[in-house]
C-alpha cells in the first residue's frame, strides 16, 4: 500500500499520532509523520527544516531516504532549546 500524502491524513489520524507520541518515553524513535503531528506542522515543514534550517530539530538518518526523530529532541525544540543540525552534515 502506498504511503498517504500528509494532506490526505485526517485530523483524527493526526490526533491519534500526537497522542501516541505524548504517551511514550523520550527515547522513542518517530517517523516524520508522527513528529509533524506532535509539533503541529506539516511533513513538508520538517523536510524544509532538515534541509535549510541550521537551528532545526535533531534527526537521525539510519540509511538513505529514512529519517528518524526522537521525542526528546522534539521536546527540546518545543522548549526553546534548539538543536543545531541540518542535512548538510550528512553529505
Amino acid at each position: 500500500m502506498a504511503k498517504k500524502l500528509w494532506k490526505d491524513v485526517t485530523e483524527d489520524e493526526k490526533m491519534k499520532m500526537k497522542q501516541f507520541v505524548i504517551n511514550n518515553p523520550p527515547n522513542t524513535p518517530l517517523t516524520p509523520e508522527y513528529a509533524a503531528s506532535y509539533l503541529g506542522v506539516s511533513t513538508a515543514t520538517l523536510q524544509k527544516m532538515r534541509c535549510e534550517d541550521t537551528n532545526g530539530i535533531a534527526f537521525f538518518k539510519p540509511r538513505p531516504r529514512c529519517v528518524v526523530y526522537y521525542k526528546r529532541d522534539l521536546d527540546d525544540y518545543l522548549t526553546d532549546e534548539p538543536a543545531y543540525h541540518c542535512t548538510a552534515q550528512y553529505a
